[in-house]
């Protein structure tokens, strides 16, 4: 079955799924003050973010959200993180969702693999 989404509700389901993220986000960084050295691979993707902004929803088939991901130090393998967040977020508000990374937003100014 295929429904018509206005654009304005696609923008309004954009705000819903960018709060969803931000709160499962926050909550799996909280969560890493307790993880221990065996899971070293998922510390360093959920330290190295800044943020994670949705990019684009597209509609057409099931609920398919891009994001661009912020980061603060070199890393760029995030399959892990948008993993659990699309996990945490198909469980509780959008059964079948897909996170897809769209761009890694490399901002800095300086550090390592800038500077040296």
């Amino acid at each position: 079955m295929r429904f018509l989404i206005t654009e304005t509700q696609k923008q309004s389901i954009e705000i819903i799924i960018q709060d969803l993220i931000d709160s499962e986000f926050e909550s799996i960084k909280m969560e890493s003050e307790d993880w221990d050295m065996d899971m070293m691979s998922e510390l360093k993707q959920v330290d190295s973010v800044d943020k994670i902004k949705v990019s684009n929803v597209d509609t057409l088939e099931g609920l398919k959200v891009y994001v661009d991901i912020y980061i603060s130090y070199p890393c760029y393998d995030f399959d892990e993180l948008l993993n659990e967040i699309e996990a945490r977020i198909s469980m509780s508000y959008f059964p079948n969702i897909k996170i897809i990374e769209n761009e890694i937003k490399d901002e800095r100014t300086s550090g390592p693999g800038i500077d040296w």
